[in-house]
């Protein structure tokens, strides 16, 4: 029996969806944009928590600044991209983050080794924890390109 195209691209994505999920358990540094102030982007290299697949990533940041920073940003603006690069392949990523105010889940997500600059741990008045969730995807995985959108 014939298989239906339809039925062709959904195994592919699966299977770069899988190869990205890899990738991205992989990776400890990711770049991440925000929206600044005056509405450029301004990327930033960002050292990931974890991570539920590919499409949400969890990390942490400070609001040190009242004026500029990625949390001031994401305050003003919830739209963001993630981008991960591991040996060639690459996966650029685009979506919203949430900033996380839920005591147990910052307490999950807590890395006793932010300590250093959050002395106070999840009760520090300068810490964020977000979750970036991906609503597209651009893989660049195995010299296979392709961007999915999600909903």
């Amino acid at each position: 029996m014939e298989q239906k195209v339809s039925d062709i691209q959904k195994k592919r994505i699966k299977e770069i969806e899988m190869k990205a999920n890899d990738l991205v358990n992989k990776c400890e540094v990711m770049f991440v944009t925000s929206v600044n102030e005056k509405g450029y982007p301004r990327t930033c290299c960002v050292s990931k928590l974890c991570n539920e697949g590919f499409r949400d990533i969890f990390f942490v940041t400070s609001k040190r600044s009242e004026k500029q920073g990625k949390a001031k940003h994401f305050e003003a603006n919830t739209k963001s991209s993630i981008c991960f690069q591991h040996e060639g392949d690459s996966l650029t990523l685009v979506g919203d983050v949430e900033i996380i105010t839920d005591k147990n889940e910052m307490l999950r997500l807590w890395n006793e080794q932010d300590r250093a600059f959050f002395h106070k741990g999840i009760d520090d008045p300068k810490i964020r924890f977000i979750h970036f969730h991906a609503i597209e995807a651009t893989f660049w995985i195995e010299h296979k390109f392709r961007t999915v959108k999600y909903k």
